[in-house]
């Protein structure tokens, strides 16, 4: 079980690693951005987020099923 960990945390780290590199790596734009591509960029990061919320509500249910206590009396009238 602790080398399944490990592995998996190191995964997330080369994951998260590899993204770091790739946002924080500098390149030249050939592009002139005026404020509504950053509208745009805001509402698209702004539904993502709306959408997730939402995933995350209809999944809540299924995905704390598993972790809650049974009440041995729940069958008894």
């Amino acid at each position: 079980m602790e080398v399944e960990f490990r592995r998996r945390t190191r995964t997330v780290f080369h994951v998260f690693l590899v993204l770091a590199v790739i946002l924080l790596a500098e390149a030249p734009a050939e592009a002139y951005l005026d404020p509504g591509a950053g509208s745009m960029l805001v509402q698209l990061v702004l539904g993502g987020v709306a959408g997730l919320a939402v995933v995350g509500k209809l999944l809540w249910h299924r995905l704390t099923v598993p972790f809650r206590k049974r009440d041995p009396d729940a069958g008894r009238p």
